[in-house]
C-alpha cells in the first residue's frame, strides 16, 4: 500500500512540474521583437488591405459574374500574380496558426448545407484541369470594403510588455483617419510569435475608425 502511494506522489509531482514548464512564459529580447514588430506590422497594413479592405483591383466585366479578372497591371504593382504568390508574402508576415484562418477564409467559400454563406474573396483561375498553369487571380466583384480608413502606426510609441507561453505582445499607438476632419488615436496590443523562419505576427493588425469614440468619450467625461 506504501508503495502505492509513494507512486501516486511521485505522479502528481511529475504531473504538477510538467504542467508548470508548459505553462512558463517564455524569455525574449526586448530590442530584437522591437525591431521585428515595427517591419511586420508595416508590412501587415499592405495585406490587411488586400484582405479586408479594397483588395485587388480586377477588370471590369460585361457580364454578371460575381468573379472578375484582377487588373494584371495592378499585380505588378503589388508584387505577385498568383495565389500562391500572395500566400507567401502572407506567411513572411503572419505565424501558421494565422495565415489558416486566413486563407480558409478569403480563399475558400462558407457554406451552411449547400448555400453559400460568404463567397470566397479570391480564387487562382487555371488553364489545364490539373491545375498546373495558373492564368489569373478571380476577384469576387460584391466584396464590401471593410477597412475604409488609413492608419497609421507611430512605432515611437512601440514598447514590448510582456509574454503568455510563446507569444510576445507590444502595444502601440496608431492614428486611424476618416477624413480631414475625423482623426483618432488607438492603442493597439499585438502578439507575435517566433517560428522556424524568424518572428510572425499572430494576432489581427486592422483597425477602424469609431464612429462612436467621442460620444462614449463624453459620457465618462460627464461621470467624473
Amino acid at each position: 500500500m506504501k508503495k502505492i502511494i509513494t507512486l501516486i506522489l511521485v505522479f502528481s509531482l511529475v504531473l504538477s512540474l510538467s504542467l508548470g514548464l508548459s505553462s512558463c512564459d517564455r524569455e525574449y529580447d526586448a530590442n530584437e521583437v522591437s525591431t521585428a514588430a515595427k517591419d511586420l506590422i508595416e508590412k501587415s497594413l499592405f495585406l490587411n488591405k488586400i484582405y479586408w479592405g479594397e483588395g485587388i483591383p480586377y477588370m471590369p466585366s460585361v457580364s454578371a459574374s460575381l468573379y472578375c479578372e484582377a487588373d494584371f497591371i495592378a499585380l505588378s504593382g503589388l508584387g505577385f500574380y498568383t495565389v500562391d504568390e500572395l500566400k507567401k508574402k502572407t506567411e513572411e508576415v503572419f505565424s501558421k496558426a494565422y495565415c489558416e484562418d486566413i486563407f480558409e477564409t478569403s480563399f475558400s467559400s462558407i457554406k451552411d448545407g449547400e448555400e453559400i454563406q460568404f463567397y470566397a474573396r479570391y480564387y487562382q483561375k487555371y488553364e489545364d484541369e490539373f491545375q498546373t498553369i495558373p492564368i489569373c487571380i478571380m476577384v469576387y466583384s460584391r466584396f464590401e470594403n471593410l477597412l475604409p480608413d488609413k492608419v497609421e502606426y507611430l512605432y515611437d510609441t512601440l514598447t514590448v510588455t510582456h509574454s503568455e507561453g510563446d507569444v510576445v505582445y507590444v502595444k502601440v499607438d496608431a492614428k486611424v483617419t476618416k477624413d480631414e476632419e475625423h482623426e483618432q488615436i488607438k492603442e493597439m496590443t499585438i502578439g507575435l510569435i517566433e517560428e522556424e523562419n524568424g518572428w510572425r505576427i499572430d494576432t489581427s493588425t486592422y483597425l477602424k475608425y469609431n464612429d462612436r469614440q467621442e460620444e462614449y468619450e463624453d459620457l465618462l467625461d460627464k461621470k467624473k
